[in-house]
């Protein structure tokens, strides 16, 4: 990959380069990042920039589950996070546009990640591919009245924010890459997918796309009420040395890396142990109004594709970065995921009807099932069924494909890989997508399904009907599982 291709964008002209059947432009700012404010212009750059290596991403912690999910940290620069990367079959033309907002539980990750490499995807598809970086933690979703900068402004939801300025970017710069700006899907993974989903309801969003695709969104965490955040925030501000009442300056004045290592060693508190902390989406009149769960016909002519894996809870409970718990925590666990004073009927229930046999047989593998009925799939039939009755379309899916391997099986993340063309990249997208037979078949089917939505509005099968019935679409058949678990045991 060496030729070089040039476009020229609101900010000045680029270059990228060509790859087999694509082109890239790489870590194009679209914004700048003031810390605890919304984002804001580019300044014109001069002469012709380079476009062909991934931007800064973030701030953010080094974790295990980051290096599984998206590899070795990149560079972080809190001023240069704010780029996106542009993949396209060609500047010619008019296709439509996928903007891919990447998950980590609003604290890790980067669009740069090898595992959202686009060309892959821009090219079977006939898409024009954009993944972006929003900012992260405590500098991305901090929030406190104080934080505002006057009555009526933004008091957090910064990643958010950012977003939306990626969208509005897109808006007007995405036809010097083929893209048309009037046929915008936007999709995202976990938290990514969480995300777009506040864009329903976000005042700033609207109009900035016309379809929506959500996976594996946890939807526990999609809007968080002000205490919580609050609480959040006075922490980290006492952590940081500050006394009394919250004085945004204290925080302001913190180094970006000093905040991050600061949010992780509150993470390790009693109070907050075991939790994601208070620097989340929350709820705000300007930003975030109302939770998308409460407001199932928000944006009612956008359509949604929204669905979740079989094995989300293996990703959660029993992953190399996460051991199973002990059977006292296991209890508590599904006491608290199931909201419920008797956990030992729901564990003995998830025996009784445990459809897929002797590995989640015991109690950790049970929790792992309970787990994703809990924290996915139930939540996420009550909203589609909700939003197929007050408003536009929503198609279903399920993935079942056990490509990360036969101890996490189709976990939280596994069709991610498969859906961007990168599960044979001998890192990250391997690891999840790569482990099992029948891949090459279930990413055709899946990028294919994917392509007919962002195309035309439709995946392959039937919208839910107004009363939430309809089958979702499943990806992986049940005979790849068993060709995979007797892979492993071979």
């Amino acid at each position: 990959m060496s030729e070089e291709v040039v476009v020229e964008v609101g900010g000045g002209r680029l270059r990228g380069r060509r790859g087999e059947g694509y082109h890239e432009f790489l870590g194009i700012p679209y914004a700048c990042a003031p810390r605890f404010a919304p984002p804001g212009p580019v300044p014109r750059w001069p002469g012709l920039r380079d476009a062909t290596a991934p931007g800064p991403a973030a701030p953010q912690p080094e974790r295990e589950v980051a290096t599984f999910t998206h590899g070795a940290r990149p560079p972080t620069d809190e001023s240069g996070c704010l780029n996106l990367n542009v993949f396209t079959p060609g500047p010619g033309g008019s296709r439509p546009v996928l903007v891919w907002v990447h998950g980590g539980g609003f604290a890790i990750g980067h669009g740069g990640a090898s595992i959202y490499h686009g060309g892959y995807l821009a090219r079977t598809a006939d898409l024009v591919v954009v993944t972006l970086n929003y900012r992260l933690g405590s500098l991305g979703w901090l929030w406190h009245p104080e934080l505002a900068a006057e009555p009526g402004a933004p008091a957090g939801n910064w990643g958010l924010l950012d977003q939306i300025a990626a969208l509005e970017w897109v808006r007007r710069s995405i036809a010097a890459f083929g893209g048309d700006p009037a046929r915008v899907t936007l999709a995202g993974q976990s938290a990514g997918a969480l995300s777009a989903m506040d864009m329903l309801v976000s005042p700033p969003a609207q109009g900035l796309f016309g379809r929506l695709i959500l996976q594996s969104p946890p939807l526990v965490d999609v809007a968080h009420p002000p205490e919580l955040a609050v609480r959040w925030a006075a922490a980290l501000h006492g952590a940081a040395g500050g006394r009394g009442a919250f004085h945004r300056q204290r925080l302001a004045s913190v180094a970006a890396d000093d905040l991050v290592a600061l949010s992780e060693a509150l993470l390790d508190t009693d109070e907050w142990r075991g939790t994601r902390g208070g620097a989340l989406p929350t709820l705000d009149p300007i930003v975030l109004p109302i939770s998308p769960v409460q407001a199932a016909a928000a944006s009612g002519g956008v359509e949604v594709l929204v669905g979740s894996t079989a094995d989300e809870g293996t990703f959660f409970f029993g992953s190399p970065w996460r051991p199973a718990p002990p059977p006292d925590r296991i209890r508590a666990i599904v006491a608290h995921l199931c909201h419920t004073d008797d956990p030992d009927a729901v564990l003995a229930e998830y025996g009784e009807r445990n459809r897929i046999g002797a590995r989640v047989a015991d109690a950790a593998g049970l929790l792992a099932q309970i787990a994703t009925d809990a924290m996915f799939t139930a939540p996420i039939d009550r909203w589609a069924t909700a939003r197929a009755a007050a408003a536009g379309r929503v198609f279903r899916y399920r993935f079942d494909h056990p490509g990360a391997g036969a101890q996490l099986r189709a976990t939280h993340t596994a069709e991610v890989p498969l859906l961007f063309g990168t599960w044979r990249d001998g890192g990250p997208g391997e690891r999840l997508g790569g482990q099992a037979v029948d891949a090459e078949a279930v990413s055709a089917e899946l990028v294919g399904a994917w392509a007919g939505f962002i195309h035309r509005g439709e995946p392959g099968w039937h919208p839910l009907d107004p009363g939430g019935d309809g089958e979702p679409r499943v990806f992986g058949a049940a005979q790849t599982r068993a060709a995979a678990s007797r892979e492993h045991a071979d």
